[in-house]
């Protein structure tokens, strides 16, 4: 009886084993069901060069676009990632009106905003604005790098052309919401680098608010109009500031922020993302950063009022 039923078994095993193989999941179908399992994330950013380059030979390689390609992304594979390139209006639309996660790096804070975005902790310091002028406008100084004071330049009627709807420091911001009349903003996909040039130009405007990188990255593409400009640091802003990742309000914009800080939490993360903005600047800049950070010690991620 027993031979009997090992006989049986064994005619039987082939045909067990094909139905078994059969009903096993493919390796296609368990990929697709791991990315059907991750939540959705979307990278959502204007395209201001040098943060995020779209086009040249420089494509991809803006500080931004490596912070999200070489640290956040790879080390977020929980999430499905998604990049999205949309103008500044449509960029707060996409925050504050999507029902899923969507994020966006290199965010200032201010009162208005944290009250419309969730905002993680700090990514990485940075130096502020300045001012840009021709060189031959009247009240450009002679030499620099002499700090000038925005609120004398608005005294004295300066008409500035403003880079979309940046925050550029709480008390800088709150001037030229003082001086509507002569501020101009620009809303478009390459608001920094347009208004270099318009300005260049001499179109209506007598300077701009952009960071002395963004001069220098226009320089290298445009050096005859470039070097018509000058850049000055402001009298009203701090030595430095910081930038958040900015998401959506929402239950899984909520969520992406927790798993975000949490990856800025491991050691090393904050070093990669401040290296690669830092990349950016001149020799002079770093080193103002550097002996910053040896001062501040641990509040150099750290805003002092959090």
């Amino acid at each position: 009886m027993a031979l009997k039923l090992l006989l049986l078994f064994a005619m039987a095993w082939p045909g067990l084993l094909s139905q078994a193989a059969e009903s096993a999941p493919s390796p296609a179908s368990v990929a697709r069901a791991s990315v059907a399992s991750q939540e959705r994330l979307i990278w959502a950013g204007a395209p201001y060069a040098p943060m995020v380059i779209r086009e040249g030979s420089l494509r991809g390689r803006g500080y931004v676009d490596r912070m999200l390609a070489e640290v956040l992304q790879p080390s977020l594979p929980q999430f499905s990632h998604e990049t999205l390139h949309v103008s500044p209006m449509r960029l707060d639309r996409e925050l504050r009106e999507s029902d899923q996660a969507v994020c966006s790096a290199a965010f200032s804070r201010t009162p208005l905003r944290m009250t419309r975005y969730a905002f993680t902790a700090a990514i990485f310091r940075f130096l502020p604005v300045g001012v840009v002028m021709r060189r031959d406008h009247v009240l450009a100084p002679p030499r620099r790098p002499q700090p000038l004071s925005l609120q004398a330049l608005l005294d004295r009627g300066m008409r500035l052309g403003l880079v979309g709807y940046r925050a550029h420091g709480g008390a800088v911001d709150l001037m030229l919401g003082a001086h509507a009349a002569q501020v101009q903003r620009f809303v478009l996909n390459t608001s920094n680098q347009s208004v270099l040039a318009m300005l260049a130009r001499s179109h209506a405007m007598d300077a701009t608010l952009v960071y002395e990188f963004e001069l220098s990255y226009f320089k290298a593409l445009q050096p005859e109009l470039g070097e018509q400009l000058g850049w000055w640091p402001l009298e009203e802003l701090d030595e430095s500031q910081l930038s958040y990742i900015a998401c959506s309000a929402n239950p899984a914009g909520r969520r992406a922020v927790l798993t975000i800080d949490r990856l800025l939490a491991q050691p090393g993360v904050r070093d990669r993302l401040q290296s690669l903005y830092e990349q950016w600047l001149d020799e002079g800049s770093r080193r103002r950063l550097k002996e910053l950070r040896q001062r501040m010690g641990p509040l150099f991620w750290r805003d002092p009022k959090d």
